[in-house]
């Protein structure tokens, strides 16, 4: 009957695919100084890991803000924003088909004689809605409906929770990325092998003469 669950589902996958995306592929530079006989000398860390923690789990994105990653609060907010929308409406239209089914479930078996009254007749006004978009509508189309809308808000609730999870992970994890060295000091190679692909890490702890 509607294929708004299947569209928001599919804006939801690529928005968290987006978010994933964005929160991995930040990795900032270790701070260090080079002194004039080539000594490398590395900075104390500047943030802690726990403290951009517990900041993610307060409120969302505020362990971006701690560790100064501006450019993934829109993939925060927008993940999370549009999942929460989707939740709310998929939960209304679920709502919706649920008073309507049981109204019209009822209303078949008084129709057909195996029920005197409908205990179901108030919910008349929700069948009404939807009968006058579609038309006439049996119960099993309605029960169907439900289901999926049911379906789509327990995933996007999910989806809040995963988005949220990832965004105090990242959040941890970059705060210990903020003194990973990535310079010109530190190379990785990949090279074909009989069993697949052999990665190697070099690094130099000090400039050659």
């Amino acid at each position: 009957m509607r294929s708004a669950p299947g569209i928001r589902s599919g804006m939801a996958t690529g928005l968290l695919i987006a978010f994933l995306l964005a929160v991995t592929g930040v990795a900032p530079a270790r701070a260090q100084t080079v002194l004039p006989d080539s000594t490398v000398v590395l900075r104390t860390p500047t943030k802690k890991p726990k403290g951009a923690l517990w900041r993610s789990a307060a409120v969302p994105g505020w362990g971006q803000i701690y560790n100064k990653q501006y450019i993934k609060l829109p993939f925060v907010y927008g993940a999370l924003g549009f999942l929460t929308y989707q939740a709310v409406a998929s939960h209304d239209e679920y709502i919706l088909y649920r008073q309507a089914f049981q109204y019209k479930a009822w209303q078949e078996l008084v129709d057909s004689g195996s029920a005197e009254v409908n205990p179901k007749a108030y919910f008349k006004a929700s069948y009404d809605r939807i009968a006058a978009q579609f038309g006439t509508v049996s119960s099993r189309p309605l029960s169907s409906q439900r289901n999926i809308f049911r379906r789509s808000r327990d995933l996007s609730l999910v989806g809040v929770g995963l988005v949220y999870g990832l965004a105090m992970l990242d959040a941890f994890v970059s705060a210990h990325l903020l003194d990973f060295d990535v310079g010109e000091d530190l190379s990785v190679r990949a090279s074909p092998a009989a069993d697949g692909i052999r990665l190697s890490v070099r690094f130099r702890l000090g400039a050659s003469e």
